[in-house]
C-alpha cells in the first residue's frame, strides 16, 4: 500500500481530457461562437447532460469510504517490513501503522495490533508517555489475549523508564499524549508593531484599503514602515492538510503528533491529535465532507483547490446552522461591491460575516479559457453528486433545484477562489546537506547564518532550515495584498496556523504593500515566474523587475552586502540577534533600496523570522532520522527493544 492517497486507476483528469477532445470541445466551441457571454451556462448544460446519462461512477469505481480490516492489515505489514533495526525507516513505518489505524474498524484486532506496534516505535524514541497511551488505546481496541503478556511487559518497562530516561525530543507541552496542545517556539509571541485598526484588531491602523482602475483593490500604508515591522496577524478561514502529511499531522490543528494520532470513525483519511480536535473538525466542517474525501483524494491530478473549496463550503454551511434557505437568502441580498475584509467589524463579526469576506474573493472566472472552466465545472458536478448521494445534504437538497444549484455554484466558486487566493502553509524543518554542498568557503558562509538549532545556537554547518509546506489555506485579509516580484512584505506562518505579514524593507507613506504570490522569494528564475503568473493568476506582472527585465533576485548585490554577511557569519548569533542585525542593516537611512531587485538581507530577514517563529523541535521528528535513530539505540532501551521486537 502507498501512503499517498492518489490512485492511478482513478485518473479523473485524464478522463476529462479524453471527453474534451472527443466530445465537449467541438460542441462548446460551436455553441459559444455566437453567444460568448453565455459560455458558462453552455458549458454547464453540456457537462450536466453528459453526467446525467453516463455511467461515470461505474467507470471511475466511485464508492463510499468504509473501514476495511484487510487494508488495515496490509498497511500494518508494510510498516513491519520497514521497522527493522538500523534500517532507518522507523518513522516511515509509523505512518503505515497510522494508516492501518485509519483503515481499521473500531474495536477490531487489526486496530489493536497497529496501536501495539506504534507503542514499540514510541519506545525506540524514548517517548514513554506516548508508549503508554498507545498501550491504553490497544487495550481499548480489544488487544488479543495471546499477546497480552508482551503488552504488559512493555507497559512495565515504559513506566520504569518514564522518570529515568529523558525523551529524545524534550518538550514540556508534549507531556499529555492524546490531548490538544498549542505548539510553541518557547519565544515571545509576535505582536503588531503599531496601534491596531479600530475594527480589525489583527491589522495595524496605518494600512488602508484603496481601489483604482490599475491595481483594483490593494493595500497601502499611511505612514513610513521599517523592515521587521509586523503589520498583520491573521487566522485562516479554512485550511487543508497536504496529502503527504496525512497520517502524520492532525487534520484539524496540523500538529505533528504522529505517535498518538486517532482516526475519524467515518472515513479512512482524517486523523487527529485528540478527541477535542476530532470533535471540533466534525462540528465545523468534517461532517459534510467525511464521506467524499477518499474519492476526491484518490483522483490523480484532481485539483487540491477543489478540496479546499469543498472545505470552505462545508465550513460556511456549518455557520448557517445547516440552513441552505438562510444561505440562499443571504447570497441573494449580499451586495458584493460593498463587502470586503475592511467593511467588517471583526471585533463582533459572526461566522457568517467572516464568510462574506471569503465569498467576495476574486475567482478570475471570466479570464479562464473554455477548457479550464469546463474542467472545473466537471469536477464541481462530480463532488456535488457525491455530496448529495452520501451526506446529510441529500435530504436538504435533493427535492429542491434551487438548493442543488446553490451547492454547485458554491463548489465552483470556492474552487476558483482557492486557485486564485490560496496560500501555502509551511513550517521550518532542519535539513542535512550532502557534503558536496558545503565544501567551498561561500557555501560555508551561507550555511553559517542558517545553522541555528532549536536553542538558537549553532548546529553543524551541514545542517540548515528549509520551508516545508504541510497545508494550504485561505486568509481573506492577506489575500488583498497584490503581487510583485519585488515584494516589500513577507508572510511568516506561525505554529498555531496564523499568518503574520512582516515588512522586509522600508516602505514609504502612500506606498502599496506587495507580496510575491505562489513562489518562494529564493526562486531566481523571473521568466518562469512571469509565465506561471500569467497561467495561474491571469495577469502580466508590471513590477520594476519585470519592466526592466533584470534579474529580480540578488542574494549578494553589493560589496557592502558581502562584508555584512561576512560579519554576520563570524559570531554565533542566535536567531533573535540575527533578526536585530538584519533589521538594523536594512533600515539604515542612507541605504538606497533598488526597486528592481530583492537583496540578500531582505531574503535572509524573512527566512530567519520564519525560523524564529515557525520552527519547533517537534518538527524534527521527521528530519535527520538516521542520526536520531542512532541516538535512540545507544540508550539503555536498546536491550529491551531487541527483546520486544524479537
Amino acid at each position: 500500500m502507498s501512503l499517498m492517497l492518489g490512485d492511478s486507476n482513478f485518473d479523473l483528469v485524464q478522463y476529462f481530457l479524453r471527453l474534451w477532445d472527443m466530445l465537449f470541445e467541438h460542441r462548446i466551441s460551436e455553441a459559444t461562437q455566437a453567444r460568448p457571454e453565455m459560455a458558462e451556462a453552455i458549458i454547464r448544460r453540456e457537462i450536466e447532460d453528459y453526467l446525467r446519462t453516463s455511467l461515470l461512477r461505474e467507470r471511475l469505481h466511485l464508492q463510499p469510504d468504509t473501514k476495511d480490516n484487510a487494508k488495515a492489515l496490509a498497511a500494518r505489514n508494510r510498516g513491519n517490513e520497514l521497522f527493522v533495526p538500523k534500517l532507518g525507516k522507523d518513522l516511515e513505518a509509523l505512518q503505515h501503522y497510522n494508516e492501518s489505524i485509519a483503515y481499521s474498524e473500531p474495536g477490531s484486532e487489526a486496530r489493536a495490533l497497529a496501536y501495539g506496534d506504534r507503542s514499540v516505535v514510541c519506545l525506540k524514541f524514548n517517548l514513554f508517555k506516548e508508549c503508554l497511551e498507545n498501550i491504553r488505546l490497544a487495550r481499548a481496541s480489544n488487544y488479543p489475549a495471546r499477546l497480552a503478556d508482551q503488552l504488559s511487559e512493555r507497559e512495565q518497562y515504559a513506566k520504569k523508564c518514564l522518570n529515568l530516561l529523558p525523551p529524545i525530543f524534550p518538550d514540556p507541552a508534549r507531556r499529555t499524549p492524546g490531548k490538544y496542545r498549542p505548539r510553541g517556539t518557547g519565544r515571545p509571541a509576535l505582536q503588531l508593531s503599531y496601534e491596531a485598526h479600530r475594527n480589525i484588531p489583527h491589522l495595524v491602523k496605518c494600512v488602508e484599503l484603496r481601489q483604482d482602475s490599475e491595481f483594483g483593490r490593494h493595500l497601502v500604508t499611511t505612514q513610513h514602515l521599517k523592515a521587521g515591522d509586523v503589520l498583520m496577524i491573521e487566522k485562516p478561514y479554512a485550511s487543508l492538510l497536504c496529502e503527504r502529511d496525512q497520517y502524520k499531522r492532525c487534520a484539524f490543528c496540523h500538529n505533528e503528533d504522529t505517535f498518538t494520532l486517532i482516526p475519524c470513525e467515518g472515513c479512512t483519511v482524517a486523523m487527529y491529535c485528540s478527541e477535542e480536535c476530532r470533535d471540533k473538525a466534525h462540528k465545523q466542517y468534517h461532517r459534510y465532507e467525511c464521506a467524499v474525501l477518499r474519492d476526491c483524494w484518490r483522483s490523480v491530478g484532481f485539483p487540491v483547490e477543489m478540496l479546499l473549496g469543498l472545505r470552505t463550503v462545508a465550513t460556511a454551511f456549518a455557520s448557517f446552522d445547516q440552513s441552505l434557505g438562510q444561505w440562499i437568502y443571504r447570497m441573494e441580498t449580499l451586495d458584493e461591491t460593498k463587502v470586503n475584509a475592511f467593511t467588517v467589524d471583526w471585533n463582533k463579526a459572526t461566522d457568517r460575516d467572516i464568510y462574506d469576506t471569503v465569498h467576495v474573493l476574486a475567482t478570475n472566472q471570466n479570464r479562464r479559457d473554455h477548457k479550464q472552466l469546463a474542467s472545473l465545472i466537471f469536477f464541481a458536478y462530480i463532488v456535488q453528486g457525491l455530496l448529495l448521494d452520501r451526506t446529510e445534504l441529500r435530504p436538504l437538497c435533493w427535492s429542491c433545484p434551487s438548493r442543488r444549484k446553490l451547492l454547485f455554484e458554491l463548489l465552483l466558486r470556492h474552487t476558483q477562489t482557492a486557485l486564485t487566493n490560496k496560500n501555502d502553509v509551511y513550517h521550518m524543518e532542519r535539513v542535512k546537506l550532502e557534503d558536496d554542498h558545503v565544501e567551498d568557503d561561500e557555501s560555508e558562509e551561507d550555511s553559517s547564518v542558517d545553522n541555528n538549532n532549536s536553542d538558537d545556537r549553532k548546529s553543524p554547518r551541514n545542517v540548515h532550515h528549509e520551508e516545508r509546506t504541510h497545508a494550504i489555506a485561505i486568509y481573506p485579509l492577506f489575500s488583498m495584498v497584490n503581487h510583485s516580484c519585488i515584494p516589500n512584505v513577507a508572510p511568516i506562518h506561525l505554529l498555531d496556523g496564523r499568518l503574520a505579514m512582516v515588512a522586509t524593507r522600508p516602505i514609504a507613506a502612500g506606498e502599496q504593500l506587495y507580496n510575491i504570490n505562489g513562489f518562494s522569494t529564493f526562486d531566481p528564475d523571473d521568466s518562469a515566474r512571469r509565465h506561471a503568473l500569467q497561467l495561474s493568476h491571469f495577469f502580466k506582472c508590471r513590477c520594476a523587475s519585470c519592466q526592466s527585465r533584470v534579474v529580480g533576485f540578488s542574494p549578494v548585490k553589493l560589496l557592502e552586502e558581502q562584508y555584512f554577511f561576512r560579519r554576520l557569519s563570524l559570531k554565533d548569533w542566535d536567531w533573535q540577534q540575527e533578526v536585530h542585525m538584519l533589521v538594523e542593516y536594512i533600515n539604515q537611512a542612507e541605504r538606497r533600496h533598488l526597486q528592481s531587485v530583492v537583496t540578500g538581507p531582505e531574503l535572509l530577514l524573512a527566512h530567519t523570522m520564519r525560523k524564529l517563529h515557525g520552527y519547533a523541535p517537534d518538527d524534527d521528528m521527521f528530519t535527520l532520522t538516521g542520526e536520531l535513530s542512532k541516538k535512540s539505540w545507544e540508550t539503555t532501551a536498546q536491550q529491551m527493544m531487541r527483546f520486544f521486537c524479537g
